[in-house]
């Protein structure tokens, strides 16, 4: 297995040279712009970040996803690594949609489920939107627990704001998929009346 810090040094070294291309895009405007040192620094950065990108699937996450699939219990400690790591840049949310997906399919142990739980409730009190929000939100269906929901409603956060509306998201995802938190959550919130 590859320590966490390995991975997130990865990650972030990729995230960097993801913002480099954009910045470096972002001056040109176009690659129809005739700036003569402009538009060949931006390729140049532009293809160092897909041979960074394509390195890092060859060499780390295209064997990982194979043992996982394999079913490699490692592998999937790995994955929940790899998804706790806040490291955007180009491909990594469908990178981790795919991987909350394969773990949908998975009974995970007790310290996994509890890492997932964490970095779900690390998103939703995010102030940004990300694509594999809506999928984690479906992975929670299957994991959520009553502890989930009341740690989740503790997230403190203000009317209207990002983090309100990922917590307003996650509780009617999980309860509209789970019958039997909802009569929980009804017979907790009845006995307080």
């Amino acid at each position: 297995m590859l320590s966490s810090e390995l991975y997130r040094q990865v990650l972030e070294d990729l995230s960097e040279a993801d913002k480099a291309r954009k910045k470096a895009f972002k001056e040109i405007g176009s690659w129809r712009n005739r700036d003569t040192k402009g538009v060949p620094k931006a390729k140049s950065l532009l293809e160092e970040f897909k041979l960074q990108s394509q390195g890092l699937h060859e060499k780390y996450l295209e064997p990982l996803k194979k043992r996982f699939v394999a079913g490699d219990p490692e592998a999937v400690d790995e994955i929940i690594v790899i998804l706790s790591i806040d490291a955007p840049s180009y491909g990594s949310g469908y990178r981790k949609e795919e991987y909350y997906r394969l773990l949908k399919k998975l009974n995970l142990s007790d310290l996994q489920l509890a890492s997932v739980k964490e970095i779900a409730l690390q998103r939703c009190a995010s102030n940004e939107h990300r694509r594999e929000d809506s999928e984690l939100r479906r992975l929670m269906i299957k994991l959520a627990d009553i502890g989930f929901l009341n740690r989740l409603a503790a997230i403190p956060s203000r009317s209207g704001s990002q983090v309100e509306n990922h917590k307003r998201w996650m509780t009617q995802v999980v309860l509209a998929g789970r019958k039997d938190l909802r009569s929980q959550l009804k017979s907790k919130q009845g006995s307080k009346a």
